[in-house]
């Protein structure tokens, strides 16, 4: 398992870092449509937690000593265990009350009556090259390399029926690679084309992605944080109806470019849950030098993802919940467009928003429907309010990369 984690990690390094970032965006306003139904989801599984307001937040492959570290941070799941699961394991992740993404192993297969396994994880980024000469999914093999281009999609399926076979209580999981975002990303090999992607996503019950819009040397600049949400829209036209996806994002790797700043990935993430992501993977290594851990090594980026995990810890219910047609909202500045996520829960409206591009300050006029009277509304999580006119108008400033979730307080 270590082997594979490093050639994995060496594999994004060579190759996401290695495509040319074209940059070009939509400067309209947009209120973000989500038609994920995340009851029907926890309904299929019954080894899935079924709170409707559990949204999963994980660390990528870490070690088991790392537990109350990222507990206290908020997070609540490992995707997968460095070197594992190994005998003990799982027990350690159930006494700390944490759930794990596992790969199924001998040792996973042991608690697959065991809620802390909620989901397989099948494989990563099958759309890559593949360095492994032998795949084992589930005690079954499958021959590649030493350097094959990509699991062929029908490789794929057989890997996700395998498993289905074996355990069909809980979600299967595939991330794929940085090309579901850079379109110019050529780690696939020759033949790629995007629409095979269709096909691959058919074979997991629940897709994901991974990009890290800064660790380029193309990307320093920070103006492509936007990415997460072009991969998750992208995504959104290859899966079937009501599938929900995640994505994944890197808090310290450096790559060729730099690590995140703070307020950087607290932008990512909540672009990527305006933009439907139904689960938050942090990618906590950094590679050169290598640093498993290097997240919890962070006090600055730890403090950040701890502050946002309690706010999505605490609005999960909201996210999870149905879109609601409520407000609309039009940027002041052409070149930064402001998109929205608007949600109703217990009778009060909530809009998540995000500034979608780097540029000068803009305002966000908003404009909520079915408001009478003048009242309030909470800038959730900044200590302020803004007044909201009897005709449902607001507005509020956005700086580079701001983003800001309201609830409208009623009279």
């Amino acid at each position: 398992m270590q082997e594979r984690v490093k050639g994995i990690l060496k594999r994004c390094l060579l190759f996401c870092l290695a495509g040319v970032f074209v940059l070009s965006f939509s400067a309209v306003a947009e209120v973000i449509k989500d038609q994920t139904n995340t009851g029907k989801f926890r309904e299929k599984f019954s080894n899935y937690p079924q709170d409707p307001g559990f949204f999963p937040i994980s660390v990528w492959v870490q070690s088991i000593e790392n537990i109350p570290k990222y507990k206290a941070a908020g997070i609540n799941t490992y995707f997968a265990l460095w070197g594992g699961p190994k005998p003990g394991q799982i027990e350690e992740l159930k006494k700390a009350g944490m759930y794990l993404i596992s790969e199924m192993n001998e040792e996973a297969l042991k608690h697959k009556d065991d809620k802390t396994i909620i989901a397989w994880m099948m494989m990563d980024e099958p759309d890559n090259f593949q360095f492994k000469k032998d795949l084992e999914v589930a005690g079954k093999t499958w021959k590649y390399g030493p350097e094959t281009s990509r699991v062929a999609a029908k490789d794929l399926a057989e890997m996700y029926e395998t498993i289905k076979k074996v355990d069909a209580t809980r979600p299967i999981w595939v991330t794929f690679s940085c090309g579901v975002a850079n379109t110019t990303y050529g780690g696939r090999g020759g033949g790629w084309k995007d629409s095979m992607y269709a096909d691959y996503m058919k074979s997991c019950d629940m897709a994901g992605y991974d990009v890290y819009p800064t660790a380029s040397a193309n990307g320093k600049s920070g103006k492509i944080l936007w990415w997460q949400a072009k991969g998750l829209d992208r995504m959104k036209g290859w899966v079937e109806a009501g599938k929900p996806l995640y994505n994944c994002i890197g808090t310290n790797f450096t790559g060729d470019g730099r690590a995140p700043m703070p307020e950087e990935t607290k932008a990512e993430i909540w672009i990527s849950i305006i933009h439907g992501t139904k689960s938050i993977a942090y990618f906590a290594h950094n590679i050169k030098p290598f640093m498993e851990d290097a997240l919890a090594r962070d006090p600055k980026q730890m403090a950040n993802v701890t502050k946002i995990n309690a706010e999505i810890t605490a609005l999960a219910p909201v996210i999870n919940g149905p879109d609601f047609d409520g407000a609309t909202v039009a940027s002041s500045n052409e070149l930064v467009p402001i998109d929205i996520m608007v949600k109703k829960y217990k009778e009060e409206i909530y809009i998540f928003s995000a500034a979608m591009k780097m540029g000068d300050p803009a305002t966000g006029s908003f404009q909520v429907k079915g408001v009478n009277a003048a009242g309030k509304v909470e800038v959730i999580g900044e200590n302020r309010t803004l007044d909201i006119d009897a005709s449902g108008k607001f507005t509020d400033e956005f700086k580079k990369w701001e983003t800001h979730n309201y609830k409208v307080v009623r009279k």
